[in-house]
């Protein structure tokens, strides 16, 4: 006699990983050729690149080559330094929408002064063929400052005339910097995100200042981790703008930013220093690029970079760059081009982490990423160096990666995480 049950499959239930994190970079006076040379290589697994629009000739066939591909192409206005004593400069004052001097907050009041300023960043920005834009914002010392109410302002004011420029779409990016104190006071950054409700922008990309990717990573944990997490309510996608370094993809992975935004093997921390004290004489100066140690979250100049890897077969296989699209010819390229290297480095970091379902996410990242840092840093900081600079660069790695470890875990157990952030879009999402 046959058997009247039937038997249903069994059904797994499936974690659905969220959408790509964001990933954009801010290349500086000689970087748009690694970013040139990372897009040839077929790296595009990041979401576009800031612009500077005082050289904004010089990245031409790197603006091009973004558009084209249907990165974003995003222009920094640069108000920020632009209203500082130390930040301002003779080509800041002389863009479309400078004033020859540091702006003060009148150049941003009013209906003459805001078809003036901000009406000439929307058509440098339309004309340009720029695919968004960070709004005309400024360095917030407290939730109170006039340059906050004014910044909203502007905004949108800014929104009103690029929808008139031919129904023009291009999106607003609200970049929010504001003070260590203001990120650490429940109180003033409430009254910040009420501020920001209702403004028509598309993300927001928040700037803390000292923070970044040497950060404490205590002060990261128990501040900064919980801080972001409030900026959640207001929907939007945020970006942890010159964030870098395992900073930036713990706050990654804990969920409190939905993407990053930083510089190429240097820009990884926000420091207002040096806009709010008077210039100093003599010429600036580009820093020296870095090696990226992907392996344990370190950046080191090229000398100490060749001593680690080239100190043994064991080292060499350990650090030295395997990966064909950034290093063809391996260490050597690792050596000669560290900032193509650094790109596809942190484009893979990233593209790793958002791959994984947010609830499980942080659990992986502490037991995958974190701790085999930590391992082999201990047998970093191990070795027998000559140097003593090396020695103690490495121990104090060392030291500071195992802090990170217990610090994270802790946060991790104590106050799991509720909310995750949302991620941005890409153009090609976003354009449909």
């Amino acid at each position: 006699m046959s058997s009247n049950v039937i038997r249903l499959p069994m059904v797994r239930s499936i974690r659905v990983a969220p959408g790509p994190l964001g990933l954009y970079f801010r290349p500086g006076w000689n970087e748009h050729t690694d970013v040139l040379a990372s897009l040839e290589a077929g790296e595009t697994r990041f979401f576009g690149a800031i612009f500077d629009p005082t050289h904004l000739n010089r990245p031409k066939e790197l603006r091009d080559e973004v558009i084209s591909r249907r990165l974003d192409a995003i222009l920094d206005p640069r108000t920020q330094p632009s209203a500082t004593i130390g930040g301002y400069n003779d080509a800041l004052g002389s863009l479309p929408w400078g004033a020859g001097r540091p702006h003060t907050i009148s150049d941003f009041q009013g209906p003459l002064q805001l078809r003036r300023t901000i009406g000439a960043l929307g058509d440098f920005a339309a004309d340009n063929g720029f695919t968004a834009v960070l709004a005309p914002s400024h360095f917030i010392l407290s939730a109170n400052d006039p340059w906050l109410s004014t910044d909203l302002a502007s905004v949108r004011f800014l929104r009103n005339h690029l929808d008139k420029k031919a129904g023009l779409q291009i999106p607003i990016f609200y970049s929010l910097a504001i003070s260590a104190k203001v990120a650490r006071d429940k109180e003033q950054r409430e009254a910040i995100i009420y501020a920001l409700k209702d403004l028509p922008i598309s993300a927001l990309w928040l700037k803390i200042d000292r923070f970044g990717s040497n950060f404490s990573p205590t002060a990261t944990t128990t501040t900064y981790l919980e801080a972001l997490r409030d900026f959640h309510s207001l929907g939007l996608p945020i970006i942890g703008d010159c964030v870098g370094g395992l900073i930036g993809l713990s706050i990654l992975a804990f969920g409190s930013v939905g993407g990053l935004a930083h510089g190429i093997t240097n820009g990884e921390q926000f420091n207002s220093y040096a806009w709010l004290r008077p210039k100093t004489t003599g010429k600036g100066f580009s820093p020296a690029k870095r090696v990226y140690i992907p392996a344990i979250g370190m950046l080191l100049d090229v000398t100490q970079a060749t001593v680690l890897i080239e100190g043994s077969p064991r080292t060499r296989a350990l650090f030295g760059c395997a990966n064909p699209k950034c290093c063809p010819r391996g260490v050597i390229d690792m050596l000669q081009n560290p900032g193509r290297h650094f790109i596809c480095q942190r484009a893979e970091e990233v593209a790793h982490l958002g791959q994984i379902p947010n609830e499980i996410r942080i659990q992986r990242f502490l037991d995958q990423h974190i701790r085999s840092a930590t391992d082999k840093a201990l047998s970093v900081a191990n070795m027998k160096w000559v140097s003593p600079k090396m020695t103690r660069k490495t121990q104090e790695h060392r030291k500071w990666l195992d802090n990170l470890r217990i610090a994270l875990g802790n946060h991790a157990s104590d106050k799991p995480q509720e909310t995750f952030a949302t991620v941005p879009l890409t153009r090609v999402a976003r354009e449909g």
